[in-house]
């Protein structure tokens, strides 16, 4: 499954709408740079590929979203790492879930 969807991966796309909402919900968490961006689009385009289907789904970036961000959270060494709850709230807030 996996080599099949490594094939399908060049086929999945993601509409500008999705890739500006990933974007949004990377801003109002203060993710810096352009990192957390490309992750997320990368893990949700991956997601959906292993998962046999072509285009981006908002459940495809809700399922990565947490793994993606929330270590980028932390602007302190010292701070503890989000439980993914901060992640979700936003992500729930940009998608009107």
């Amino acid at each position: 499954q996996i080599v099949v969807a490594q094939q399908a991966l060049s086929k999945v796309t993601t509409s500008p709408d999705l890739r500006r909402k990933i974007s949004q919900i990377c801003s109002e968490l203060n993710v810096d740079g352009l990192r957390g961006d490309i992750v997320t689009n990368r893990a949700a385009r991956a997601f959906c590929a292993f998962d046999g289907r072509t285009e981006v789904t908002d459940e495809d970036v809700k399922k990565v979203v947490t793994l993606c961000l929330r270590h980028r959270l932390r602007k302190d060494v010292l701070d503890t790492m989000d439980n993914g709850d901060k992640v979700m709230g936003v992500y729930e807030k940009v998608f009107d879930a």
